[in-house]
C-alpha cells in the first residue's frame, strides 16, 4: 500500500473515532461497528508492517504526527488543552484497542511504541494502551471509581459499600446526564489509574487517602443526601484538578 494512501486511512480511522462518545451504553456497539468497517484494513497494515521496517516506522509516526500537527493550529491554550484531552482519550479508547484486536503475534510491539511515541509527541501526554475486553468489562463491572475505590479500601471498607455504591449511582443517574459531567467522568477514567498508581507508592498511602475522604468524599456523600448534586460536582471537579496537579505529572525514576 502506498504510503500516502496509508496516511489518508489511518488518520481517517483516527478521526472517525474521535466521533464517538465515550460511553457504557454505546462502547461496545462502535467498537464492533469500527471493527466490521475498518478491521481488514488494520489487519493488513499489521501485515505490513511484520515485513517492512521502514512501513513499521512510517505507521507508528503518522497519527502522533497528524494529532500534533493539528494541535498546533489552535491558537487558543484552553481548546488545544481540550482537543490534547480528546486525543489522548480516542487513543486509549478507540484507535488502540481497535489495533489491539487485529489478529497479530506483532501487534502489541507495535501498539507500544505507538503509544511509546504518542507520549513524546503530544504535550503533556501520559497515556497507556488497554485493550478493548479490559475497558468492556470494566464498564460491566463498573470500576472506574478508581480513587474512591482505593479510598475505601484503605479504610476497610468492602467493594459494595454504600458510599461507593452511593457515589457511582451519582456518576451514573447525574453526572453522565448532563455533557460537563460527561467530560468530568471522562477525564476522570483517563487520569485516575495513574493517579492511583502513584499515591500507593507514596510511604503514608493510608494518610493521603484518609485526607480525600474528609476532605471531598465525605463531604460529597453528604452533599449527594441532601439533594445538594451540582454542589457535589463543584467539590468533585476540586477534588480531580488538585489530584492532577500534586500526582499526574510526577516524575517516575
Amino acid at each position: 500500500m502506498e504510503k500516502e494512501v496509508l496516511r489518508e486511512r489511518l488518520t481517517a480511522v483516527f478521526q472517525e473515532t474521535l466521533s464517538c462518545k465515550f460511553r457504557k451504553k454505546h462502547y461496545a456497539s462502535d467498537m464492533e461497528a469500527m471493527m466490521k468497517k475498518h478491521g481488514s484494513f488494520l489487519q493488513e497494515t499489521i501485515q505490513e508492517c511484520e515485513t517492512s521496517e521502514e512501513v513499521k516506522e512510517f505507521v507508528v509516526s503518522c497519527i502522533p504526527e497528524f494529532a500534533l500537527s493539528r494541535l498546533e493550529k489552535i491558537s487558543s491554550k484552553r481548546k488545544r488543552e481540550i482537543a490534547a484531552f480528546e486525543y489522548n482519550l480516542n487513543m486509549v479508547a478507540y484507535f488502540l484497542p481497535l489495533l489491539g484486536e487485529t489478529e497479530s503475534e506483532s501487534k502489541d510491539e507495535l501498539i507500544g511504541r505507538i503509544t511509546e511515541l504518542w507520549n513524546k509527541t503530544i504535550p503533556d501526554a501520559k497515556i497507556a494502551y488497554s485493550n478493548y475486553e479490559n475497558i468492556r468489562n470494566g464498564f460491566r463491572r463498573s470500576v472506574f471509581c478508581y480513587i474512591t475505590t482505593a479510598v475505601c479500601q484503605s479504610l476497610g471498607r468492602p467493594d459494595d459499600c454504600y458510599e461507593l455504591n452511593t457515589l457511582r449511582s451519582y456518576r451514573d443517574n447525574y453526572l453522565l446526564s448532563t455533557e460537563e459531567g460527561r467530560m468530568l467522568v471522562d477525564e476522570y477514567y483517563n487520569i485516575a489509574p495513574t493517579i492511583v498508581k502513584r499515591i500507593d507508592r507514596q510511604p503514608d498511602s493510608d494518610t493521603i487517602y484518609r485526607d480525600i475522604w474528609n476532605t471531598y468524599l465525605s463531604p460529597c456523600i453528604a452533599m449527594i443526601e441532601n439533594g445538594e448534586n451540582e454542589k457535589c460536582r463543584e467539590l468533585y471537579s476540586s477534588m480531580v484538578r488538585k489530584l492532577e496537579a500534586q500526582y499526574l505529572y510526577l516524575q517516575e525514576g
